[in-house]
C-alpha cells in the first residue's frame, strides 16, 4: 500500500462545506465516492476545514491506495468521477506519517470583496460591498497579526482546546482592472482582496475578522473604537462576513 496526497480545487456553493457528515453532500463525500469507483475504500484526510458556501484553490487530501497504480492513469481515472464542481489538480506519494492537518506549518485565505454591480453570475464568488478605504482596513487587518488569543473571533461550540493562534500575514490590496467589470477601464477598484496566513485557523475566524475589519474601515471613529475593542477582547460585531468570498489559497508544509 501506498499513501498519496491529492491536491484540488472547489466551489464550495455546491457543498454544505468539506467536511463529510450525515444526510448532506460535503465535499469529502463526492471524493469519496470518486474513490470508491476505482476500488479505493479508505476515506480521505483533509488539511484544512471549510464551512458551507467557501471555496477552496488548493485543499490537500490523503488516501491509502494500491501501489500498483500509475499515478497519472489514477488521477485520470478519478477525475471521470469527479463531481463537476470538484478539480483534481495532482496527485503524489507522501511518507505514512505524514498528516495533511497535523503535518502543516500554516495556511493562507482570500477574501474577495467586489465593488461593482451585483450580478448573479458572480454572487456564489465574492462579497458585494462599496467601495473600501483601503488605508483604515490594513490599519485594522495589522491588529491581528501575532500570536494572539482568538477567542472573540470564532464560532462557539467548535471543540477547540486553544483559541490561541498565531497570523503572520495580514492586509489587503485592491485592483482597478477585472474581468469582472463591464467597464475595465474604471479609475476605481473593482476588487479588494483580504489575504490572511496563520499557523492555523479557528472555525470562522477569517469570516468574522474580515466582517470586524471592514466594519473599522468605515470610518476614523470606527476604527478606533475597533482598534480599543481588539485590546479588551471584544469584537465590533459577532456577526461574519457571508462565506462566498472566502477561498482557502493553500496549505504549507514542511
Amino acid at each position: 500500500m501506498m499513501k498519496i496526497a491529492l491536491k484540488y480545487s472547489y466551489d464550495g456553493s455546491k457543498f454544505s462545506g468539506s467536511q463529510t457528515q450525515p444526510n448532506v453532500q460535503a465535499v469529502e463525500d463526492a471524493i469519496n465516492e470518486a474513490l470508491n469507483h476505482v476500488g479505493i475504500y479508505e476515506p480521505v484526510l483533509s488539511g484544512s476545514r471549510t464551512d458551507k458556501g467557501v471555496h477552496a484553490l488548493n485543499q490537500i487530501s490523503t488516501v491509502h491506495c494500491g501501489d500498483f497504480w500509475n499515478l497519472n492513469r489514477l488521477k485520470d481515472q478519478i477525475s471521470r468521477h469527479l463531481n463537476p464542481y470538484i478539480n483534481l489538480k495532482d496527485i503524489w506519494i507522501v511518507d505514512q506519517d505524514f498528516h495533511p492537518r497535523f503535518s502543516a506549518v500554516a495556511r493562507e485565505y482570500r477574501y474577495i470583496i467586489y465593488h461593482g454591480d451585483k450580478s448573479p453570475f458572480l454572487s456564489d464568488f465574492v462579497y458585494f460591498y462599496p467601495n473600501l478605504d483601503l488605508k483604515r482596513l490594513n490599519l485594522a487587518l495589522a491588529c491581528f497579526i501575532g500570536k494572539q488569543d482568538f477567542k472573540p473571533y470564532y464560532k462557539v461550540g467548535s471543540g477547540e482546546k486553544s483559541t490561541i493562534r498565531e497570523i503572520y500575514k495580514a492586509y489587503a490590496y485592491q485592483i482597478q482592472k477585472s474581468a469582472f467589470s463591464i467597464n475595465r477601464y474604471s479609475d476605481k477598484p473593482n476588487l479588494t482582496i483580504i489575504k490572511f496566513r496563520a499557523n492555523g485557523f479557528l472555525r470562522a475566524q477569517v469570516r468574522l475578522m474580515v466582517a470586524n475589519s471592514i466594519k473599522a474601515a468605515t470610518s476614523d471613529e470606527k476604527l478606533e473604537e475597533f482598534i480599543e475593542f481588539h485590546k479588551a477582547q471584544k469584537p465590533l460585531t459577532k456577526m461574519p462576513a457571508p462565506p462566498n468570498g472566502l477561498y482557502l489559497k493553500k496549505v504549507f508544509f514542511k
